[in-house]
């Protein structure tokens, strides 16, 4: 008995065994050691896809994380777009703001920079402060 290999019995029908015939034949290569091939390719095959299917539920997850950003992200933009154009519109039926209010408005404007800051990707607050889940928490000086 060969050592490290277990003997398996294996009834092929007629047409299959002559093609495992003619293939070992045809590649001077004993039966035994193709069956071997294709068991092995067989298995191999089939492990492949067990990790396909881990690494597309990855995917899946990935995919749908993006599509909630890329939500959030329309929000963001549109309120903005709201934002800025009722100030385009509004503000400009005000009279031209004096040095008083300029100054006022320079340093409120760098309080907000500062905030924006904070909770920025790598700011102390983490990754999503600034997005939806949270009140932000303005200054004083802005409020």
């Amino acid at each position: 008995m060969i050592r490290g290999k277990t003997r398996h019995q294996l009834f092929l029908p007629d047409e299959l065994s002559r093609r495992l015939t003619a293939m070992a034949k045809s590649q001077k290569r004993s039966r035994s050691d193709l069956l071997l091939e294709m068991v092995e390719a067989y298995m191999n095959r089939r492990s492949a896809s067990q990790a396909e299917d881990r690494v597309s539920a990855k995917l899946d997850r990935l995919a749908r994380e993006l599509s909630k950003t890329n939500s959030e992200c329309v929000v963001i933009s549109h309120s903005l777009y709201r934002f800025i154009r009722h100030q385009l519109i509004y503000a400009a039926a005000l009279p031209a703001p004096g040095d008083d209010a300029k100054a006022l408005g320079e340093k409120r404007f760098q309080a907000f920079l500062d905030s924006v800051r904070q909770r920025a990707p790598g700011g102390r607050q983490g990754q999503r402060g600034l997005i939806f889940g949270r009140r932000p928490q303005w200054p004083a000086s802005i409020e």
